[in-house]
């Protein structure tokens, strides 16, 4: 991480919210690298809560061709496999932050959903 000053150039020695010498706001972003190595890894809610997930992602035209039957499976592909780097490319997020808590929620709450399911199937079924 570059730990200089963007208005000022000078050493920045903890991440605040204002350079001690300028006063310029610092924002902390990760690297290049470590954002398109999460970009592309694939993503456990759309696998497991393709409508959900695609909702919460802010993929409105992917959630509305996911409910078609013939074309859900298809859908889901490509949001597991795409759906990150689709999010945040259209999805409007304010910063970086924010986009990876939300995917970090909704992953959980696709897993959690399947567990949920499993349960479900445990208790209801016949013997």
């Amino acid at each position: 991480m570059n730990n200089l000053c963007g208005s000022c150039q000078t050493k920045v020695e903890e991440w605040h919210e204002k350079c001690k010498s300028c006063g310029f706001t610092l924002i902390v972003e990760p690297e290049e690298k470590t954002r398109a190595k999460y970009l592309r890894t694939p993503s456990l809610g759309a696998l497991f809560f393709t409508q959900g997930w695609t909702l919460g992602a802010r993929l409105y035209i992917p959630f509305l061709l996911s409910l078609i039957p013939i074309v859900g499976i298809p859908v889901m592909v490509v949001c597991v496999l795409f759906g990150r780097r689709l999010s945040w490319k259209f999805g409007s997020w304010s910063d970086w932050s924010e986009y990876q808590k939300w995917m970090k929620i909704m992953d959980l709450i696709g897993v959690a959903w399947i567990i949920i399911l499993a349960i479900v199937y445990l208790v209801f079924r016949k013997p």
